[in-house]
């Protein structure tokens, strides 16, 4: 497998690689809203056709596009994608319940708007979140800043308007972020298509929620007249039985949205069906409603009790997926506000930071520094259900290297697109301790 990250603008990259050489584009690109002051994120590259229309011609006919996008600025991206050539197939729904609000607080604005000063009654931090930089004194429930640890003051309402628009706000929390399905237009039939070119289809089965191998005891059916006996009572054997997982929905929890889910939800049992073969024909199989779980047998529906959130796919995000192999890169200078406080993970990268005065710094390990980093674990289900086997997936914008890190570690080839050059080490070094985990060979251009 071969692994080639390409620093640059991805609109000066993408004209050099061939047409029909990739057969699957994971990608999530700039949403478009200014975050955290980022300059890459408001230059409307998202919305591209241009863009679009170069991943297009590299992606192999058939080939199937991800693309994340931001609630608000959805549409436009997926105009673009559309407008470039693709066949908009689906939309999947990331479900994640580590966002923060970003809403204006209109009680605020008022008493701004009159120069009236509010009384503070009590302050808080939100530092206390893993991964985060401590920042303080900026006032985070004005809907500016990055959200990121920074402290939020509870004020009293000074003027009688004030008082009047108590409470209210102008947005709700960033909890789905959408993801289009695209599609390269087919050449003949999707048979056809995925014969010659490999592309065309999503891996179904591969992507099945909950499929796994259960350990059972079964009564032996293997006599054509019904159970074997011994001594009068059944022959009891050990076996294994597949249980098929159910189909792939275009709902993605993370593992907190799926607590709450069960908490409402309560639990419920799904009813098993089980289908053994048949006679001596190979392939000739038929249902079996009362046989339980049978040596040979298959599982046609999940037989399993639990909440509702078994009935989609929950990607659950390792603790140090983010800055796994981070820890040989060279300390990191932090500014901020705050006291001058900073605390470590057990491999040496940065948890939580805080530096002192209004300009102080702190060196630290370095860690992960990218705003947006996706869990490896969703990346990963997205890579498999879209790419081939032995395939080569393509991010243009490859942010922290996630999408390269998922693709590494289920075998595919990748090729990664960055302009910010500050991310380089930190791609280089998690697709390199992917690399080293599971054996690979990665070049950096």
């Amino acid at each position: 497998m071969t692994f080639t990250i390409l620093h640059g603008s991805n609109l000066d990259i993408l004209p050099t690689l061939p047409d029909n050489s990739v057969d699957s584009i994971v990608t999530d690109p700039p949403y478009e809203l200014g975050f955290m002051g980022k300059k890459w994120d408001s230059s409307g590259i998202a919305y591209s056709v241009e863009l679009w229309t170069e991943c297009l011609r590299v992606l192999k006919p058939g080939g199937h596009l991800l693309s994340f996008g931001g609630s608000r600025t959805y549409h436009r991206m997926v105009v673009g994608i559309e407008d470039a050539g693709f066949e908009v197939r689906d939309m999947i729904s990331w479900i994640s319940n580590k966002t923060f609000p970003k809403s204006l607080d209109v009680s605020k604005a008022i008493d701004k708007a009159a120069g009236a000063e509010r009384e503070i009654v009590t302050s808080y931090s939100a530092a206390k979140q893993k991964g985060s930089v401590a920042w303080s004194g900026k006032d985070r429930s004005n809907g500016q800043g990055s959200g990121f640890g920074e402290t939020a003051h509870v004020t009293i309402p000074k003027t009688p308007e004030a008082q009047e628009w108590k409470g209210w706000g102008t947005g709700l929390k960033p909890t789905v972020e959408p993801i289009v399905m695209a599609r390269k237009p087919l050449i003949g039939t999707v048979a056809y298509n995925v014969l010659t070119h490999g592309t065309g289809a999503l891996n179904i089965d591969g992507s099945r929620i909950g499929t796994e191998v259960r350990k059972n005891n079964f009564n032996d059916f293997s006599n054509q007249h019904g159970n074997q006996f011994a001594n009068g009572k059944p022959i009891i054997k050990t076996g294994e039985t597949k249980v098929t997982g159910r189909w792939p929905a275009n709902i993605i929890l993370d593992e907190h949205t799926a607590g709450l889910l069960d908490e409402q939800s309560g639990v419920s049992k799904s009813p098993a069906t089980y289908v053994r073969n048949k006679g001596t024909l190979e392939g000739e199989r038929v249902a079996y409603p009362n046989i339980g779980e049978s040596a040979g047998a298959e599982s046609l529906n999940y037989g399993d009790s639990g909440g509702a959130s078994r009935f989609f796919y929950v990607a659950k995000a390792n603790k140090r997926d983010r800055n796994e192999g981070l820890g040989d890169l060279p300390e990191a200078q932090t500014t901020g506000g705050g006291g001058l406080t900073a605390e470590f993970r057990k491999d040496g990268s940065l948890e939580t930071a805080s530096a002192g005065g209004k300009y102080g710094s702190i060196k630290a390990k370095q860690s992960n520094t990218h705003p947006t980093v996706k869990p490896t674990a969703l990346m990963e289900y997205l890579v498999k259900l879209v790419t081939p086997p032995n395939g080569t997936v393509l991010d243009p914008f490859t942010g922290s290297g996630s999408t390269g890190k998922a693709a590494i570690l289920n075998g595919f080839d990748f090729i990664g697109i960055e302009m910010t050059e500050d991310y380089l080490p930190i791609i280089d070094a998690r697709l390199k301790h992917a690399e080293a985990t599971y054996g690979s060979q990665i070049r950096i251009d």
